[in-house]
């Protein structure tokens, strides 16, 4: 894998940064209230000025869920100060699939506090906080059968929610690391030849292992409960 990065690393970098851009701007987007479409943009109902209590509660479960997990692993180092053993990434996916966007935030902001307990904040932590939003983000938008109950669920999920987030949450991350080398002090041979690589790695393994079944013996409980956001916002405002 490493050698794939940085034997490809002019196409891998401007890769990145298409992904970084069209991945910032779908955040903004959605914490607006705007959610991308085949049809352009539509509103949501999800944006943070539409949120109810629930949703903020939603949210804050989220965040205190995943950065506590991520933390209580931050002593498996993998490489000092940025990178770390994360099973709880088997989460991030869930939390965006089951509550939509208070999930996706959530985990956000999950991976900030881990960052900042775990001793890993940093100008990194910028591009984690969108990378995570991201890991949450594309299964909720481009999964259409949460259940992990069909043949059809979990192959989408193999393929959004396992594959290409981790693709994409790799080269966010890693692009913005490299594009602020000035600041973070890292080469770009330890950026793209072990960070990206162990991303990579992590998320495809601990997603495509834990988080199906993790789905669905949740999924239910979920939604028995009135949390599935698509239980939540109103039918038509979010295709």
């Amino acid at each position: 894998i490493s050698k794939a990065f940085l034997g490809a690393y002019p196409v891998v970098y401007a890769v990145g940064a298409v992904i970084w851009i069209l991945g910032t701007v779908v955040f903004l987007l959605e914490l607006a209230g705007y959610t991308p479409s085949l049809r352009g943009l539509r509103k949501s109902g999800m944006g943070v000025a539409n949120w109810s209590v629930i949703d903020l509660a939603l949210a804050a479960l989220s965040a205190a869920v995943y950065g506590a997990l991520l933390a209580a692993t931050a002593p498996l180092v993998i490489f000092p100060g940025f990178t770390w053993l994360r099973p709880a990434n088997s989460l991030a996916p869930l939390f965006g699939m089951f509550f939509g966007i208070p999930g996706c935030i959530g985990v956000a902001i999950g991976n900030l506090i881990a960052d900042i307990v775990g001793g890993y904040f940093g100008v990194g932590s910028i591009g984690g906080f969108v990378g995570n939003f991201l890991i949450a983000y594309l299964p909720y938008k481009l999964v259409r059968d949460h259940s992990f109950s069909t043949s059809t669920s979990v192959g989408e999920f193999y393929l959004w929610g396992v594959l290409v987030q981790a693709f994409v949450s790799a080269l966010y991350i890693c692009w913005w690391l490299d594009f602020m080398q000035w600041a973070v002090g890292l080469p770009m041979f330890v950026t793209w030849g072990i960070i990206a690589p162990v991303i990579l790695s992590n998320n495809v393994v601990v997603n495509a292992v834990l988080s199906p079944i993790l789905g669905r013996i949740l999924y239910p409980l979920v939604k028995g409960r009135g949390l599935y956001w698509k239980d939540r916002v109103r039918v038509g405002t979010t295709a």
